[in-house]
């Protein structure tokens, strides 16, 4: 069995616990934290060693991975550290908060020979799974536009009495590094890269925070189709994020499992099947203000493709270098609106 040690132990950490607990294949073998109370409660609750200083956990020979769940800009130090220890790493998105320290994950991953997986779980729904199919089997003829829109809410409480989220050091931004990433993931999954970007960003409800809680961006992608973004925490009640795509022969738009809209100029074996994935129920609004109202699911579906990648050395579905396209474009945005610039 592939022993994991768990490293930060807050909100997200339970989603990797229970899926490694669940996977036949895996072990949870210690875990770390900073915050001595979150690490001892942890390390009891599964009957594992617990740790201050994650350091001292990867010197355990029972530890072969690392599952990363600190926040955000304190990705890499564990990260870089674990590779050099000779562990396998999977980290909670975003690889990190710069390009920098995204780069010497990488490096340090590929220097020891250690796999590299970042999670973007929604990839792993099988509507997503669905949609990407359709555009690579040509559903959609050429791409023409390709939206995001992300209008959520967070509570202020979020950003006042949490000691990271919406700072530029820890969090890496705001409404767009730390919520609407999975979407901007998905975005250049299904539609490519981006060539050109136009931006503004604001803090237009929650004044305490660093960051943004809204942000709008115009993209041009590098095969001509055009889009955008609309990254939002300051958006009451909070509405379930949707992502849209037109193309020549037709339209489609799905949101949290859902296939809201499927209309196409012609027919295609592929219209009956995308019918198991429309459906006239209310979709569930509960993630666009509540951040933790989701399950395991799909963090379980693709930690058990990481594991694979582990104990079968194959390539990483997502490893660092795609990982590293959501805050290379993230961090393009804030540029552009920095210097009220396309970048």
């Amino acid at each position: 069995m592939l022993g994991v040690g768990i490293i930060g132990c807050g909100a997200i950490a339970r989603l990797h616990i229970q899926s490694f607990l669940e996977l036949p294949q895996t072990r949870v073998a210690a875990v770390a934290d900073a915050h001595e109370p979150a690490a001892k409660k942890a390390g009891q609750e599964l009957g594992v060693p617990c740790y201050t200083n994650f350091r001292e956990m990867l010197a355990r020979e029972d530890v072969q991975a690392v599952s990363i769940c600190t926040p955000s800009g304190l990705h890499s130090e564990a990260a870089v550290a674990a590779a050099r220890a000779g562990k396998h790493v999977i980290v909670e998105k975003p690889l990190d908060v710069t390009l920098e320290k995204i780069d010497a994950v990488i490096a340090a991953c590929r220097e020891a020979g250690v796999k590299l997986n970042c999670i973007f779980n929604n990839r792993y729904r099988e509507s997503n799974l669905f949609l990407k199919r359709a555009v690579d089997q040509g559903r959609f003829g050429r791409l023409l536009n390709a939206n995001a829109v992300i209008r959520w809410y967070r509570q202020p409480e979020y950003y006042t009495q949490s000691s990271w989220h919406g700072t530029w050091s820890m969090d890496g931004g705001g409404a767009l590094m730390n919520q609407s990433i999975h979407y901007i993931d998905l975005l250049l999954w299904l539609a490519g890269d981006v060539s050109d970007v136009s931006a503004y960003r604001g803090t237009l409800l929650h004044k305490t925070m660093e960051t943004e809680d809204t942000a709008v961006a115009a993209l041009r992608f590098q095969n001509g189709a055009l889009g955008t973004v609309l990254a939002a925490t300051s958006i009451y009640p909070g509405y379930p994020a949707i992502i849209q795509l037109a193309g020549e022969r037709g339209s489609a738009s799905v949101t949290d499992g859902i296939i809201l809209d499927w209309n196409f100029l012609d027919s295609d074996p592929m219209d009956e099947e995308a019918k198991q994935f429309i459906t006239n129920a209310a979709v569930d609004n509960n993630r666009a203000a509540v951040p933790m109202a989701f399950d395991h699911t799909y963090h379980k579906k693709q930690i058990a493709r990481a594991v694979d990648s582990i104990l079968e050395d194959v390539q990483p579905d997502i490893g660092g270098e795609e990982a590293r396209r959501s805050v290379e474009l993230i961090l393009r945005i804030y540029e552009s609106a920095a210097k009220n610039e396309r970048q």
